[in-house]
């Protein structure tokens, strides 16, 4: 069997880089290299997307939520609020801030907590405030990184760890929340929760042992490329493409990824927790904050609303997936509400008081946080570095 090439060579055949001009320039021209999510998007897609994320706002907050509450039930419920409470959501607001920084930290080697804190929350306004956002921040996070002097391939390999654990977590903690709530529910909730919990049991055994062997076994690393390759080739023949390279995708995977988890895979799980508890925790104190009772909903409807909603947010069609993941925490908290207390009326004013309170929290403060570390960004000398010569969180990993 063919041996698996090995970062050296997959590196080798990476275009090479010419040599800057001026040294004392490098830092900022890394900064405006071609990275991921840099390139310029044509004008009649943004339009078409900004068109989209207007008529799904206006939808969602305009027509369909005064249908299930009233605003001004809402902003009464929200006055009423006890000092002590808001006080605890300030708390965990700001843990909310640091969680994911910490996270950003364990994958990037010398990277300070507040470098990553100025670095994320830049990347977070950009995405809670424009269409299409996302692919924004990604190539605005790459340039602050180069621009400190991170090499490109060890920021793509510590952010494809993060966002493996992250997928991880987003999908074990509704299968954990459903479990709980399967074994204290009744009827017929009780069984599709079931149902639930064990395929998603399944789903998350399967797809960790799957990346567990691609990265321990080189003949199963080839094995799984080989196969995945072979099925692109065939779907792409389908519709008369070329084929994608597949084959390196997987191995290139499998570097990056061992290049960052060989060493330092369970801080990057505790981590990973952290900031998805930091999550949980304001979503939940949001809820019960606004007058709702954990006899009225327990905190596993809770935590699974929020889980199961989030999903939501890879329907890219409003910044942070504004307005259609809030409905879906809206419906799934009255699926709660009706499920512990059959029979009696539904509080919708207080359930959409408690999620639109969350949204406020944890979607609104990033924004001019944001702003500001991108001035901070752009007019600090003191934190540039040429990449180059820097190689700051070079992790490389040799098979």
């Amino acid at each position: 069997m063919t041996d698996l090439p090995d970062h050296d060579e997959l590196a080798a055949r990476e275009p090479a880089v010419d040599d800057p001009p001026d040294e004392h320039a490098v830092a900022e021209s890394d900064a405006s290299d071609e990275v991921p999510g840099g390139g310029r998007q044509v004008w009649w897609k943004q339009a078409i997307s900004i068109a989209v994320t207007v008529a799904v706002l206006v939808a969602v907050f305009g027509f369909v939520i005064p249908q299930v509450a009233d605003y001004r039930e809402i902003i009464d419920t929200v006055a009423d609020i006890s000092p002590t409470s808001w006080v605890v959501l300030g708390i965990l607001a700001l843990w909310f801030l640091i969680a994911y920084p910490i996270v950003l930290t364990t994958v990037l080697r010398t990277l300070r907590l507040q470098e990553a804190f100025v670095n994320h929350t830049t990347g977070t306004a950009v995405t809670n405030s424009l269409p299409g956002g996302g692919a924004i921040a990604v190539g605005l996070n790459y340039a602050m990184y180069m621009s400190w002097g991170f090499t490109p391939p060890s920021i793509t390999a510590g952010l494809l760890a993060a966002g493996v654990w992250d997928w991880y977590a987003r999908i074990a903690i509704p299968v954990v929340t459903v479990a709980l709530i399967a074994v204290a529910g009744e009827g017929e909730t009780a069984g599709w929760m079931w149902a639930v919990s064990i395929g998603g049991t399944i789903w998350v055994a399967f797809s960790v042992w799957l990346v567990y062997m691609v990265l321990r076994s080189d003949s199963f690393a080839h094995a799984v490329a080989t196969w995945l390759q072979s099925a692109a080739t065939k779907v792409a023949g389908w519709f008369h493409r070329d084929p994608p390279q597949t084959y390196e995708s997987v191995l290139r995977f499998r570097i990056d990824m061992r290049s960052v988890v060989s060493t330092r895979a369970w801080p990057l799980t505790a981590a990973t927790v952290g900031n998805h508890l930091a999550m949980a925790s304001l979503y939940t104190a949001s809820i019960y904050a606004v007058g709702i009772s954990t006899d009225e909903i327990p905190i596993p409807w809770v935590v699974a609303s929020f889980a199961l909603g989030r999903f939501l947010v890879m329907i890219p069609v409003s910044p942070g997936g504004l307005g259609l993941v809030d409905l879906g925490w809206i419906g799934l908290l009255t699926l709660g509400w009706q499920t512990t207390n059959p029979g009696e009326p539904v509080p919708t004013d207080l359930i959409a008081a408690g999620v639109l309170l969350f949204r406020g929290l944890s979607l609104l403060p990033p924004i001019p946080i944001g702003m500001g570390t991108w001035i901070f960004w752009r007019t600090n000398r003191s934190w540039r570095k040429p990449w180059r010569t820097a190689m700051r969180g070079d992790t490389t990993v040799a098979d």
